[in-house]
Order: C-alpha cells, then structure tokens, then sequence
C-alpha cells in the first residue's frame, strides 16, 4: 500500500524525481512506464505490450520501440501470451524491480519515518 502511495506522489511530482533520483526529463516516459508496470504488478494484474507501449504517454511507435529496447536491455522480460502466440506479456524484470524496490523503500523512509 506505502509502494503505490509512494509511486501516485512520483507521477504528480516529476520535479521531485528529476532532482532527488536524478533523471532527465528525456528519461522521464522510460521512468513513467516502469512506475505504471510497477504499480500494475502491485495489484496482481499482467501488461499486455501493445497496450502498454500505447500508454507510455509517447507515440505508439515510439513506446512499441522503447519497449523493445528495455526488453532487449533486460530491463523487462516478455512472456508470450499463452493462447495468443500474436501478443506477449510484458513485466519488470527481477533486477528492475528490485531497483524500484530499493528505490520504493528509501523513499518510504524518508516519507513515512
């Protein structure tokens, strides 16, 4: 529950990401499409690629290819789609999310000391 607190705060204030965990604001889709998979992953629930290159907040294509790319970075892991070979799940990887863990916790200390 402090997570998604944690992760509604981070999608209001960019300012705040921007200057305390130091991302540009060229990284910031990147960093707004792992904060919607981390909260999507938070209640349990799987991201179609399609669907969730289309709501990176960028142009299909342009979410589509980010996507790609941090999955061929390990970033994220794609996991086909059991009854349809034509679209694949998208998740953080283990190492992406425990960096988001890491970075949920520390926040929550200093949020919620």
């Amino acid at each position: 529950m402090v997570r998604r607190r944690i992760c509604n705060a981070l999608v209001e204030l960019p300012g705040f990401t921007e200057s305390e965990l130091g991302l540009s604001r060229r990284q910031w889709p990147v960093w707004m499409m792992f904060l919607d998979l981390y909260m999507i992953e938070q209640k349990d629930m799987e991201e179609v690629l399609r669907q969730f290159a289309r709501l990176s907040g960028l142009s299909e294509t342009t979410g589509f290819r980010r996507t790609v790319e941090m999955v061929e970075a390990g970033m994220l892991d794609r996991i086909p789609h059991p009854d349809d070979h034509r679209r694949s799940f998208i998740r953080l990887s283990a190492r992406t999310r425990a960096g988001i863990d890491k970075v949920m916790d520390d926040l929550a200390k200093l949020l919620f000391p």
